[in-house]
């Protein structure tokens, strides 16, 4: 195998993806820091406080959307990589189905049983009118949330996080609008809440499935002949993470509870801003960790571990530096975020600077062992993800028991810490379990270290230099396949016309970039796919007439050619069927 990669264009892959998810997480929670604000003001506080109560709700349907629709879309990035359409469609359509289905199945229950939920969750008289209201709407259009949901990944694994960023932020303008419209003019109350979301939602959804019908090369069907096997699959991958997000959620109604009892209201007042600094830190660490799921899943199809082993290295310092240096930060200006969040009184700051201090300690362990959960999943050990987040709580709940109680309650925030370099040491100790059973897997990522026989993997410089000084190391690699003169002839010349027509037609300032050229032979085909981030450009759009001479030949030489634009990259793949 010969393996030249750089980081070039995993890079420029993981800023596409990134900045666009993490902006999407952030307008996502400064919408609903605005709705609150305005239910607050408009109607008052008691309504706030009901929706509040609704978010045990939402997280067990958004779970449920987890379970039929992630899990899904981590199969279909992978059949991406691997270029089976007709296998994506079917993933995909069954997964709009299932969840459409079981959103009909909530709504029909939800409404049956609606005293008996609304039991559950609350018995507050105050509360009672307005969690009623707000929870009927919600339930009975979940369908519109779940949706969209589910339609934001297929859209991001697609290669368009910026799309999902757009429609995140047309729902929240539509949402703040509407929520003036309904609550406030119209005086809707609390249900004008509920209909503003439902309908913000509506657009946002609207206006992904018209974006998907012009950037998606196979149709979505929900009703297809697979249905029912590609249903168990989807389940399969997506039970580790439902299971996950039903632990974790359990996990912080019992540290509401502990923290309320061993610290009463100052401690409650910590634990706050201990939740949003941690929900600022996930913020970061699932962006990355989408990026990972996203573009390592696509990588994983294509069988190139070199760049999988690139992009997850630097997911890894990326989260690892940003987080030290947000602790570091936090370690020195502790007063700063707790006069923020209202600390009004010499004691509370006190108290709340020490505390925030102790737990920021926890975040660059808990958030690095988090993001990995990403890669274990599209890697395939689906048993490891769970048993790695279940961890966190399975240590954290005993752990605050024992400082509060065996050393002291003024030490019940070391259980924070301490937590965290448990669950990174289990982690390690577990992968070292995999790593002995299957040699070649990297330390404590897993991603596989062997080489892959009969592949050449390298980065060109993307100027004609460049491309002339590979040119005799492609003849030499596919030479040494054994293949035919044809099959040798075809591709090094597809190989040559595609290289040079990157370098003369990508666009300005393309001599400071690199483009990635891999060749397998894989079950009797040859691939070669070669990805640039140079002017967009479909070779399969063009007519004859339209083609320059070395294109032309691309087509007559070239058994199967594909072509997609993804995370702002050309991605061109070439096939031959091949005797060996």
């Amino acid at each position: 195998m010969e393996t030249r990669r750089n980081s070039y264009l995993i890079s420029k892959a993981m800023r596409n993806f990134l900045i666009a998810s993490i902006l999407t997480m952030a307008v996502q929670q400064l919408n609903i820091i605005v709705d609150g604000v305005i239910v607050s003001n408009f109607v008052n506080p008691d309504a706030l406080s009901a929706i509040n109560l609704y978010q045990p709700i939402s997280l067990a349907i958004m779970s449920l959307c987890t379970l039929f629709g992630i899990g899904a879309t981590i199969r279909a990035t992978k059949a991406i990589g691997e270029r089976d359409m007709f296998k994506v469609e079917g993933i995909l359509s069954t997964a709009i189905g299932s969840v459409v289905v079981v959103c009909v199945i909530i709504a029909l229950l939800g409404n049956l049983f609606q005293d008996s939920l609304i039991s559950l969750i609350s018995s507050n008289e105050r509360l009672l009118p307005y969690f009623t209201s707000y929870m009927q709407i919600m339930v009975s259009f979940s369908v519109v949330t779940m949706l969209n949901a589910l339609y934001s990944q297929i859209v991001s694994i697609n290669g368009y996080p910026k799309l999902v960023t757009f429609a995140i932020i047309l729902s929240a303008v539509f949402n703040l609008l509407l929520d003036l419209l309904f609550v406030g003019a119209l005086g809707m109350g609390i249900a004008g809440s509920a209909w503003a979301t439902i309908v913000s939602v509506l657009v946002g959804l609207i206006y992904l499935i018209y974006k998907l019908r012009h950037i998606l090369s196979y149709r979505l069907n929900p009703i297809v002949k697979s249905s029912f096997k590609n249903l168990k699959g989807n389940m399969i991958q997506g039970l580790p993470l439902i299971i996950s997000n039903l632990v974790l959620m359990l996990m912080f109604w019992m540290l509401n509870t502990i923290v309320q009892n061993k610290q009463g209201a100052d401690g409650m007042f910590v634990l706050a801003i201990c939740n949003n600094l941690l929900a600022l830190g996930m913020m970061f660490s699932s962006g990355v960790g989408s990026a990972v799921m996203s573009i390592g899943g696509f990588l994983v199809g294509q069988h190139d571990m070199q760049g999988l082993r690139i992009l997850v290295q630097k997911s890894v310092k990326l989260v690892l530096v940003w987080l030290i240096i947000v602790v570091g930060v936090i370690e020195i200006f502790p007063g700063f975020i707790s006069n923020i969040f209202g600390a009004n009184s010499p004691e509370l700051l006190a108290y709340s600077n020490q505390s925030v201090r102790i737990f920021v300690l926890m975040l660059p362990t808990i958030l690095l062992v988090l993001m990995l959960a990403n890669v274990y999943q599209i890697l395939g050990f689906l048993v490891l993800t769970p048993i790695v987040i279940l961890t966190f709580p399975l240590t954290l709940i005993p752990n605050l028991y024992f400082w509060s109680g065996c050393i002291g309650q003024e030490y019940l925030w070391w259980a924070f810490p301490s937590t965290g370099l448990i669950v990174l040491l289990v982690t390690f100790a577990i992968t070292e379990f995999f790593r002995a059973k299957k040699r070649n897997l990297s330390v404590l990522t897993l991603v596989s270290t062997e080489k892959v026989e009969h592949s050449m993997d390298i980065s060109v410089k993307a100027n004609r230099e460049g491309v002339t000084e590979v040119l005799p190391e492609v003849s030499s690699f596919l030479s040494s396949l054994m293949l035919d003169k044809q099959h040798i002839l075809s591709s090094n010349l597809c190989i040559e016309e595609i290289m040079l027509n990157i370098v003369d037609h990508g666009g300005e300032r393309m001599s400071d970039h690199y483009f990635d050229l891999h060749i397998c032979s894989l079950q009797g085909k040859l691939h070669i796919s070669i990805k640039d981030d140079g002017i967009p450009f479909n070779p399969l759009s063009t007519t004859i007439e339209q083609r320059h001479i070395g294109l032309n030949l691309v087509h007559g030489f070239c058994e199967k050619i594909e072509y997609k634009y993804m995370y702002g990259q050309n991605m061109i793949f070439l096939t031959w069927t091949i005797n060996n």
